[in-house]
């Protein structure tokens, strides 16, 4: 079994537990800005510095930590906030367990998680007060069993027009009347919150995976698991005080989470998205320095520095520039940012370091970035582990990697051979592995082995110089007919590649005559081939099939004869998602299964077909 244990490239600072960590952060780089933000995308936006983000978490930690509800399950739903933090960050240095849980769910997916948790107050997001309104009511009539006593409106004047507040509720607070409260406790003097003993060991969080509530596991985690994770990031990337991090990924997310506590350690400002539509805007106003994302994002913004520089015309000469900057830093002398100056002020100017995680990324993007002058990082983990695993860097930067490990973190290969480039399931040891999942004893069983080992389930290998290349999933593994295995993902970056193909989602299929074969969905860009076909108006179904077929037939000569696509059928509806924007498998395969079985149609007969059209062709 291959290993390699992670070692530091910066100076950095331990914390035992959330507490100590915002309140040191809101200490060092009290008159910074912590937050920028807007209510809503055509209003001003609002500042809050890291004294105000403090005292806030301090006076409703003062509060929970004088209520009845220390060490009790406390959940945190809703849109991104500067109010989502300050009461994370308050469950959680009150010593209570923080429940984060996806704002994308539907009312009763909500319900179950919060019966699941028995979670005592449930603090929302004001876009969520007419579903919370209806639990509430719910669980009134004892049609709901929850544990929920308290609802806790994060801002009550932003409810909607259409929604009124319940003052005559006792179980309904708003948020700000609870941080007063504990402001008067504090002010008379009362120490109870940073009283309470928080041990790093104990489990604090209830981290809930992706997938329907009775199948998703609740990761454990514990204080010491967060800030191990920090100290790791810390050690590894560099970021300074005053810097600008644009914020876009959901809150409840431990990427999204853990990295915003190490940016506020480090007393970097989160401006805060105000939504996909804004990105560009928010990018030129805020002029952030760094971005923490997952792929699908700075793919789209790819695709549009592509069409405004062929707008421009100035592809052949940012062709002969590219390799004139290579030259020139290995010679010592950087001169991509001011080279390429006009293109990273489309981004606000300032930007010069993206951290990619939660999905892989084909290399022609992170390269481009990077020739450009951004610093693009790939990163690597799991909920199960804090989440950062590896990441890529200034100091070793393997463009097709994820990177070596961090400071503190081993990663082995689970297979017999004792050198690099073995391929097997990626295991880790680290204090940032959870503690298990919750009231799931088999399968942390499954997950940490009696050596503590966490098995990933992700299949790669370690390259020469420590870096971890993904292969796959073992689950989404496709097992053929003949032993041979195939990895989805691996075959879906090579179409990805095709000019015109926004996302692709790869399954093996059973075909009538049991053998498996490896079939294809491509999402399109119809425009986009037409401008590649040099269409004269939008192609038709007919020319998408004929380029697809194409490309397929090139791309399959590169693979081995196991490896090719057999089947493949296009659509423009959007795959099922996370709220992380990665295909969920089962539930895109077996949507594509049900309209198979609707129409009685195999792959084969679909073949090179806009599957969005079947239900016509059916009827004629």
């Amino acid at each position: 079994m291959y290993s390699v244990t992670g070692s530091p490239i910066f100076k950095a600072e331990r914390y035992s537990d959330i507490r100590s960590l915002v309140s040191d952060a809101a200490t060092k780089h009290a008159a910074l800005d912590a937050f920028i933000f807007r209510r809503k995308p055509n209003l001003s936006e609002e500042h809050r510095s890291f004294a105000q983000f403090g005292d806030d978490v301090k006076f409703l930690g003062t509060y929970i930590a004088n209520s009845d509800y220390v060490g009790s399950n406390l959940a945190v739903v809703g849109e991104n906030s500067y109010e989502w933090l300050v009461c994370y960050a308050a469950v959680l240095g009150s010593s209570c367990v923080g429940v984060p849980l996806d704002r994308a769910l539907p009312e009763g997916e909500l319900v179950a998680l919060l019966e699941r948790s028995a979670s005592k107050i449930l603090f929302y997001h004001p876009k969520h007060h007419e579903m919370i309104m209806s639990i509430a009511n719910k669980a009134e009539s004892k049609e709901y069993n929850i544990a929920v006593e308290h609802y806790v409106c994060m801002t009550k004047e932003w409810i909607t027009d259409s929604a009124t507040f319940p003052d005559d509720d006792n179980r309904f607070v708003d948020l700000y009347d609870l941080i007063k409260k504990g402001k008067d406790l504090f002010e008379q003097g009362n120490t109870k919150y940073f009283d309470i003993e928080i041990n790093p060991d104990d489990v604090k969080i209830i981290l809930f995976t992706s997938g329907t509530t009775s199948m998703s596991k609740g990761v454990l985690l514990t204080h010491k698991n967060i800030c191990s994770n920090v100290y790791s990031i810390t050690s590894t990337l560099y970021t300074q005080p005053g810097e600008r991090c644009f914020s876009i990924l959901p809150l409840h997310h431990t990427f999204e989470n853990t990295c915003d506590f190490y940016l506020l350690s480090q007393g970097v400002c989160i401006c805060q998205s105000d939504g996909l539509r804004y990105i560009v805007k928010n990018f030129n106003e805020w002029h952030c320095d760094v971005c923490v994302s997952v792929p699908l994002l700075f793919e789209n913004i790819y695709d549009k520095l592509q069409d405004g520089i062929a707008a421009s015309g100035k592809q052949k000469l940012i062709d002969v520039m590219v390799p004139v900057t290579k030259f020139l830093r290995k010679c010592g002398l950087d001169l991509r940012r001011a080279v390429f100056s006009d293109i990273l002020k489309k981004l606000g100017g300032n930007l010069r370091m993206v951290v990619i995680g939660g999905a892989g990324i084909d290399k022609k993007y992170i390269e481009t970035f990077n020739n450009f002058g951004i610093d693009f990082f790939m990163g690597y983990g799991l909920t199960e582990t804090s989440p950062v695993i590896s990441v890529t860097s200034s100091e070793c930067n393997v463009y097709g990697s994820v990177g070596r490990p961090m400071e503190g973190i081993t990663v082995a290969i689970n297979n017999e051979s004792n050198k690099y480039g073995a391929i097997g399931e990626i295991l880790t040891k680290s204090k940032c592995v959870m503690k298990g999942y919750y009231k799931n004893e088999e399968a942390t069983k499954e997950a940490i082995d009696v050596d503590g080992w966490f098995h990933t389930g992700d299949m790669g290998f370690i390259d020469k110089k420590g870096c971890i290349h993904v292969t796959g999933r073992v689950k989404s593994m496709i097992v053929l007919t003949n032993g041979k295995k195939a990895f989805p993902e691996e075959i879906e970056s090579m179409i990805a590649d095709v000019k015109g193909v926004s996302e692709v989602f790869v399954w093996g299929d059973s075909n009538e005559r049991g053998v498996v074969d490896i079939c294809a969905k491509i999402l399109i860009d119809r425009k986009a081939i037409g401008k590649e076909i040099a269409s004269k108006g939008i192609p038709s179904d007919n020319e998408v099939s004929v380029y697809l077929s194409d490309k397929l037939r090139e791309i399959n000569h590169k693979m081995p004869s196991y490896k090719i696509v057999r089947n493949f059928v296009f659509s423009e509806e959007e795959m099922i998602k996370t709220t992380t924007l990665k295909i969920k498998r089962q539930k895109e395969q077996e949507r594509i299964e049900g309209i198979l079985a609707q129409y009685s149609k195999s792959m084969k007969d679909l073949n090179a077909t806009n599957i969005d059209a079947i239900h016509i062709t059916s009827e004629t």
